[in-house]
């Protein structure tokens, strides 16, 4: 009979498949970073293999990693039910809650931790992914979009601001930020969000034509950490950098800002589910932090 991995090793590694990256799952584990990252090399060890690759700044599942995470999260769900109804928890309100991933670990999770303290009796579940899939198995979800969705009550959770930023090693006192200047940076571009750029160039009065040197990317959070790297620019959602701005790794060359008006990220709950109990708790408690 094979024998079982390390239930602390599987927990971590199922929290940062489940939440995108070994920050996000330390703060939902509530322990450390290095604690997850040692646990991640511990499954690794036990299995004689790799569950997660490097993927730029990121992490990502290995082709066995995804399979592994597929089996064994159906499993530890049932461990937590189970263990919640020994334990005689089944009166806590349980709200299935999805993201985007980059909004998720920039903005959401830190709130939800302050919220889980307020509200005991509420036991959030947060699950992430790069885009919203329609008739997610969820109680609330966050999206981004302009608010009118057909049968959900939509609640505006931040400003989408759009700002072009770069790492401080990229200004030069003695050259102009200009259209010139611009034009010999690389654009950093996320494959999800192709017409930030766009948007901002209009604002700026700059021909977007002019600038040749691009990289794409398929996560913001990636594009975000490579701007800090000082591999580029890039049309950042404020809401998103705005710690990066407050510490200088990142910089804002141009005093241009396009504010996306009602295109902006919602809180959106089922309006059959509008009453459920911890929703109305979790809706007040995310618009005021806001």
């Amino acid at each position: 009979m094979a024998r079982l991995p390390p239930l602390n090793a599987l927990v971590a590694f199922e929290a940062v498949a489940r939440t995108g990256s070994v920050r996000a799952a330390s703060e939902a584990l509530f322990v450390t970073p290095g604690a997850v990252s040692r646990q991640l090399k511990v499954l690794d060890d036990f299995l004689d293999m790799r569950l997660l690759e490097r993927s730029g700044r990121g992490l990502a599942l290995s082709t066995a990693g995804a399979t592994y995470y597929q089996q064994i999260s159906t499993h530890l769900d049932g461990i937590r039910k189970a263990t919640e109804a020994l334990q005689g928890l089944d009166h806590r309100a349980v709200v299935r809650l999805h993201s985007h991933t980059t909004f998720a670990t920039r903005w959401l999770i830190p709130r939800l931790s302050h919220f889980q303290v307020l509200h005991p009796e509420v036991d959030i579940r947060l699950t992430t992914s790069s885009d919203w899939t329609p008739g997610a198995d969820c109680d609330a979800s966050v999206r981004l979009g302009l608010g009118d969705w057909p049968d959900y009550d939509a609640t505006p959770l931040v400003r989408n601001v759009l700002v072009a930023v770069c790492a401080p090693s990229l200004i030069r006192p003695s050259k102009p930020r200009d259209a010139v200047w611009l034009a010999e940076q690389t654009l950093l571009r996320v494959s999800a969000r192709p017409d930030d750029w766009e948007h901002w160039c209009v604002a700026a009065g700059i021909d977007p034509a002019c600038m040749t040197r691009q990289r794409v990317f398929e996560s913001s959070a990636v594009a975000y950490e490579s701007a800090q790297d000082g591999l580029g620019i890039i049309v950042a959602q404020e809401v998103l950098v705005e710690a990066e701005l407050q510490r200088g790794r990142l910089v804002a060359p141009f005093d241009v800002r396009v504010d996306r008006g009602e295109e902006t990220y919602y809180l959106v709950i089922p309006s059959a589910k509008r009453h459920r109990k911890g929703l109305a708790a979790l809706r007040e408690a995310l618009i005021s932090s806001a």
